[in-house]
């Protein structure tokens, strides 16, 4: 009967209804047999109703009438329960499960809509307590406001009051509109702005300042959309509004900071273009060019290369002295991105595009970041070229010049001075002097190389130098000026040369570079200095010629000071000639001069006449004592002749320095006491030694008489002391001393520490003195200080003079 509906059937016991009922679908529809008796069946129905999975399940009982009206309120209060009674009829039955199918499927949608609304309506409650969380902690505020001036709010989120001190209900209720918060101008811009949005049916963002309740302004950021009504106008306006004030004035410091960095920027720019250093910064750890100022480009003589590592450094030009290129790690600044320390101060050779070979002075170190990090390497460098052939020039000058003033022999120190001038001029150099008879010959050559060098005077000896010739040093020394020809080749050579030999000589000497420059000194060319180069690689330029100018200044005045002493030292001997002839014939009349006096002395004495005149006895004493005067003065000026001519011999002999002492006192005696001196002698009792008694008498009385001369009236000691192999000579005084500037001095020939027009004398005293000494053996020094006295000591040596003191007294030129 009830196939026909289409529900699959099972036939199940009681309790295999319940138990299907727990652990699966509960069926839809439950037919219970109770043909059994009504009872049971009613039994059956309360204990499937009690299960809670058939709490809803239609209950169909089938049994045999009649059914009492109990059984049927027992049924019917069960809830959806109905009776079937046979006989059965098929469309009954089917109307009958047909009709609690309809039912259940109804209930169970009623069911299933409530669960729905339901799930819906807690779904809502969620979604409102979860926006209003959301709200309620979004930085900024919600809002939905009508298309009108000054956007009257319809709904303002919690979030108002936080961003502008107006709480909601101010916009909602009160008749606050949001565009009271902005300036008239600021109002004018952030409406068109969002009326461009809305043209174009665009989301629209701002940014524009409002003022708060309290006054304070503050920056906003807005996104907003229009909603539209159904004839596509705008209606409402919906969006979000967030304070950037924060953000705005970081935003605003940082864009002062990128301009104060630019700036800064900017300002390091100028000043390392302006910097007279080049200066190249590369990156970390890639080598990779960060900046290069124009003077770097400037130096190296092309751009600054792309460079990815260190490998790439290898394509600058650097060179070692012998001409290798650098490899990459041997760059300054390579090496301090390999190590991560600064590069001490180094020069370095570098090669132009154009040729040239310059010398950089270069320094690099590291760049690191407030981590320790190394993020750069930078490097500066300057070229010292120039700077280093200028102190090369001036080491030469220096060294050539002590080689002029080593020695007064012009011809030899200038011969040296030729060979000190290859290779730093040339690789070869010439010397012509001119002859007082006005010839020329040429007194040095030198050269590099031994063979060209015999080449070189080679052709000195058979093309002798022309001073009519238009070239070269004979130019030179004619016009008085410096001749240059920088450039020389073959064609060059051909004009140069007299004929074929003298061609081939040249072009076997190699010469490619010419300088000649002329010694002049007064006002008159005494020689010229030629240089000449050898190599293509090397040609003379302004600077070589600045240094040889001053070399030839510098060796014209060695040349002519040489030959004015020449000139001066023949003045001197013809003068001391001079003086020792004039000594001589002083002497002459001296002699007899003196021999008249004493004997016409003795006669007056004899004849009585001094005893009763003691006028012509004084007037006969002052010219005895200006005979001796003058005597003195002629045997001093007789002794420096024969000093200066080498001379002066000694007579060596055992002789007592303390006697010689005592017997010179004694002559000095009434001289001291007429000065106002007390002359006090002491000697120790071996004071003997092998000297020349006459030569002693000398050096004491020379002391003597400048201690009583000088000694402004105050005692005057003199002291002969036993030092074992030496003795000693001590003669001091107590008169005006001797400034410490005027000591040594007053050693020297026509010397003194006063002046002549108060004390007399040649000059002479002291010079002899110390000449004699030396010559002795010995040695003289003075200790004085000005208006205390002064101390002279003499030290001789027992033995006498050595072998080459002798001679040197004998010969001191």
């Amino acid at each position: 009967m009830l196939a026909p509906l289409g529900h699959p059937l099972q036939r199940l016991s009681a309790e295999e209804a319940m138990r299907a009922g727990r652990t699966g679908e509960p069926p839809p529809c439950v037919l219970i047999d109770a043909r059994s008796g009504w009872a049971g069946g009613l039994e059956t129905a309360f204990h499937l109703r009690a299960t809670p999975a058939l709490e809803h399940t239609p209950l169909l009982l089938v049994g045999r009438p009649p059914c009492d009206e109990a059984d049927l309120l027992r049924g019917y209060a069960l809830g959806e329960v109905d009776f079937l009674l046979e006989p059965l009829h098929a469309e009954a039955v089917r109307a009958k499960v047909r009709m609690c199918l309809e039912l259940r499927r109804q209930k169970g949608s009623r069911r299933a809509a409530q669960a729905r609304a339901g799930q819906a309506e807690a779904a809502a409650r969620e979604s409102e307590r979860v926006l209003g969380t959301l709200l309620g902690n979004v930085p900024g505020m919600v809002y939905r406001s009508r298309y009108e001036p000054f956007w009257p709010l319809v709904y303002a989120s919690e979030g108002t009051r936080a961003l502008c001190g107006h709480g909601p209900e101010e916009f909602t209720r009160d008749g606050l509109r949001w565009g009271h918060l902005m300036t008239p101008e600021e109002y004018a811009r952030v409406w068109e702005e969002i009326e461009a949005a809305l043209a174009t049916r665009s989301p629209f963002t701002l940014t524009y300042r409002i003022r708060t309740r309290a006054g304070e302004e503050r920056w906003v950021w807005e996104r907003g959309v229009g909603i539209y009504g159904p004839g596509g106008e705008v209606q409402l306006l919906e969006g979000f509004i967030t304070d950037i004030t924060d953000f705005r004035r970081a935003q605003e410091e940082r864009e002062k900071l990128l301009v104060q960095q630019q700036s800064e920027r900017d300002r390091l720019e100028a000043i390392l273009q302006q910097l007279p250093v080049a200066v190249h910064i590369a990156e970390a750890p890639s080598g990779r060019t960060l900046h290069a100022n124009e003077e770097a480009e400037r130096l190296i003589g092309h751009p600054m290369l792309e460079t990815t590592c260190i490998a790439d450094f290898a394509r600058y030009r650097a060179v070692h002295p012998d001409g290798r290129r650098y490899k990459g790690e041997e760059y300054p600044m390579a090496r301090v991105l390999l190590t991560d320390e600064p590069s001490g101060e180094e020069d370095m050779l570098y090669s132009r595009p154009d040729g040239a070979v310059r010398t950089f002075r270069i320094k690099a170190g590291p760049i690191h970041d407030r981590q320790g990090r190394l993020r750069a390497v930078v490097a500066g460098f300057v070229d010292i070229t120039e700077l280093k052939r200028a102190k090369e020039d001036q080491t030469f000058l220096a060294m050539v010049s002590e080689t002029l003033a080593s020695s007064l022999e012009a011809e030899a120190t200038l011969s040296r001075v030729v060979r000190q001038c290859v290779p730093h001029l040339g690789d070869g150099c010439f010397l012509d002097l001119v002859e007082p008879e006005g010839g020329v010959f040429r007194l040095a050559v030198a050269h590099l190389d031994p063979a060209r060098e015999t080449l070189a005077r080679e052709l000195s000896r058979r093309y002798p130098l022309q001073l009519d010739a238009p070239f070269g040093p004979a130019a030179a020394i004619r016009t008085g000026e410096t001749w240059c020809q920088p450039f020389i080749n073959g064609k060059t050579l051909s004009r140069l040369s007299a004929d074929a030999p003298q061609l081939e000589l040249l072009r076997a000497l190699g010469v490619t570079s010419l300088l000649s420059v002329p010694l002049r000194s007064r006002d008159q060319v005494l020689g010229a200095l030629t240089f000449l180069h050898g190599r293509e690689d090397r040609h003379h330029d302004a600077q070589d010629q600045r240094v040889a100018e001053d070399l030839a200044r510098r060796a014209a005045l060695a040349l002519d000071n040489a030959r004015l002493y020449d000139e001066a030292q023949s003045a001197v001997r013809v003068r001391d000639e001079f003086i020792t002839v004039a000594s001589h014939e002083l002497r002459t009349p001296l002699t007899p001069l003196q021999l008249t006096l004493a004997t016409l002395a003795r006669e007056l004495w004899q004849d009585g006449i001094a005893s009763h005149d003691a006028r012509a006895r004084h007037h006969l004493d002052l010219a005895r004592a200006q005979v001796r005067k003058l005597t003195g003065l002629v045997g001093a000026l007789l002794d420096v002749g024969r000093l200066n001519h080498g001379r002066m011999t000694l007579e060596l002999a055992e002789t007592d320095l303390g006697d010689v002492l005592k017997e010179v006192a004694d002559w000095f005696g009434p001289e001291a006491a007429k000065a106002g001196s007390l002359l006090r002698i002491e000697s120790a009792e071996d004071t003997r030694g092998h000297w020349d008694r006459l030569r002693l008498e000398q050096v004491v009385t020379n002391l003597l008489s400048n201690a009583v001369r000088y000694g402004a009236g105050g005692d005057i000691h003199a002291r002969v002391e036993d030092l074992g192999d030496q003795v000693r000579l001590t003669v001091r005084d107590e008169g005006i001393g001797i400034s410490p500037q005027d000591q040594e001095r007053i050693f020297g020939r026509f010397e003194r520490a006063v002046s002549g027009r108060h004390y007399g004398g040649l000059g002479l005293g002291l010079f002899i003195t110390r000449s004699l000494v030396e010559a002795l053996g010995g040695s003289i020094q003075v200790e004085s200080r000005l208006k205390e006295g002064s101390t002279f000591i003499v030290t001789l040596p027992r033995a006498g003079p050595r072998a080459e003191r002798v001679a040197y007294a004998a010969a001191p030129g």
